[in-house]
């Protein structure tokens, strides 16, 4: 009987784990969604669709808060009482701008516990449909997570969080997955 109540939690556990991966995918990228109206007025007039990054992070910063109950410190966003997740979501951003987009782009970043940091990243072929973008994690324990690659579609909006949880019981493992959102400039 304790064997099926162990399975029985095990099984809720990872449901929660999915649930929470859905809910913070569909958090960043309705964040990242409103972020990328944050272009410049000016180049625009001039055809040029571009990206004003503190704007953006703003913008970002208010759609987490809003329609999830975080609030950003550094880079890091904080969950409130409401929020999906219970401990803190590291984040990164990268800008791929409209002289690059065409160009295949990997992104390599590292977690190490507590943040997630961009380590490098490497330009390759260029197409003129649209550069892949491929983003790769590695964890503490040196395991490379990669997501999949997504194709841009003109200048856009790369953001990276990490999800490190604590697991439902003290016995399972705790819920660690990173989520990427890649969003197109606005215009």
């Amino acid at each position: 009987m304790l064997f099926f109540l162990l399975v029985g939690m095990f099984v809720v556990d990872t449901d929660m784990a999915m649930q929470k991966k859905t809910e913070v995918k569909m958090l960043l990228e309705l964040a990242n969604h409103h972020a990328t109206f944050a272009v410049d007025p000016i180049l625009k007039t001039e055809g040029v669709i571009d990206l004003l990054e503190d704007e953006a992070m703003e913008r970002f910063e208010e759609r987490m808060n809003e329609n999830g109950g975080y609030h950003r410190e550094q880079q890091t966003f904080v969950p409130g009482e409401t929020s999906v997740t219970t401990d803190p979501l590291p984040f990164t951003r990268y800008y791929v701008d409209f002289r690059a987009w065409q160009q295949d782009l990997e992104l390599y970043l590292r977690y190490n516990g507590k943040d997630l940091l961009q380590e490098r990243v490497v330009p390759g072929a260029v197409r003129p449909g649209g550069g892949h973008l491929q983003v790769t994690v590695v964890t503490p324990e040196g395991e490379q997570l990669h997501l999949a690659p997504k194709t841009m579609v003109g200048p856009s909006h790369v953001v990276v969080a990490y999800v490190d949880e604590r697991p439902f019981l003290p016995l399972l493992p705790g819920h660690s997955f990173p989520v990427v959102s890649v969003e197109e400039l606005k215009h």
